[in-house]
């Protein structure tokens, strides 16, 4: 029997870079609502942003700026699929 996952949702939304192995989890994460997800992919950008902002100003950083470019680029792709996918409420309605 499998065990279904729990998730903090509090952590996953404020830091999901340590919940999340990858932007893209988030798309398919049933816990979050579609709001939630952009939002939670929104902070995940601002974080690296900020970090590769401290670097360019000299401070210390944990030097993971090429695997940072490849999260931002996940962002991107997980956001594009997110747009893709219609609101519950507007499933079946008609056109």
């Amino acid at each position: 029997m499998s065990e279904v996952a729990a998730l903090n949702r509090d952590v996953a939304k404020q830091q999901p870079e340590s919940v999340f192995e990858s932007p893209l989890d988030i798309v398919n994460e049933v816990l979050l609502t579609k709001g939630e997800k952009i939002a939670t992919l929104t902070r995940w950008r601002l974080n690296i942003l900020g970090e590769l902002g401290a670097s360019n100003e000299g401070m210390a950083t944990r030097g993971y700026t090429g695997r940072q470019l490849t999260v931002l680029e996940e962002i991107g792709q997980a956001e594009a699929r997110l747009k893709e996918t219609p609101h519950k409420d507007t499933v079946g309605a008609a056109p």
